[in-house]
């Protein structure tokens, strides 16, 4: 029970939405009833749902107000290169860092051979390196400084 309570405890935010979000359907049901029925217009229904979502993200973001976002790392400051990599150029440049082939990188993505090289030359221009090994050193630097889960 204390587990429960801890829960909720912690986690009241996600309750607050999943409540607001309950409430906002039942809002909108009943609201689209008098749509239906001729007693209002469908113009005002539309208004009104998107105040309500206008109010709901004001709500949402006010709560955020005095919460500080780190800016997002240009490709001139190189701090975290992994940034400006792609999902699936990450998922190369890893199995590169492994000394896998591009026939084998293709078969374990699922792939064709042309669209990992496509990968691998889009790996080589965002890090600036010209060839695997380098592209190995950088990961493995990279790997150190930003931990990859």
């Amino acid at each position: 029970m204390l587990r429960v309570r801890a829960f909720i405890k912690d986690h009241s935010w996600i309750i607050w939405i999943g409540l607001m979000t309950g409430g906002a359907i039942v809002l909108f049901q009943v609201i689209s009833l008098f749509v239906m029925y001729r007693y209002l217009k469908l113009d005002y229904y539309l208004c009104l749902v998107a105040v309500c979502f206008g109010a709901a993200g004001w709500m949402l973001n006010r709560g955020r107000a005095g919460v500080v976002t780190a800016p997002l790392p240009t490709v001139a400051s190189r701090e975290n290169l992994l940034a400006i990599l792609t999902s699936k150029e990450v998922l190369v440049l890893r199995l590169l860092a492994e000394s896998k082939t591009n026939k084998e990188i293709a078969s374990e993505l699922f792939v064709e051979l042309s669209t990992v090289k496509t990968h691998v030359n889009n790996i080589y221009s965002k890090l600036s390196v010209s060839n695997r090994k380098e592209a190995r050193a950088k990961y493995a630097e990279m790997a150190q400084r930003f931990p990859l889960s």
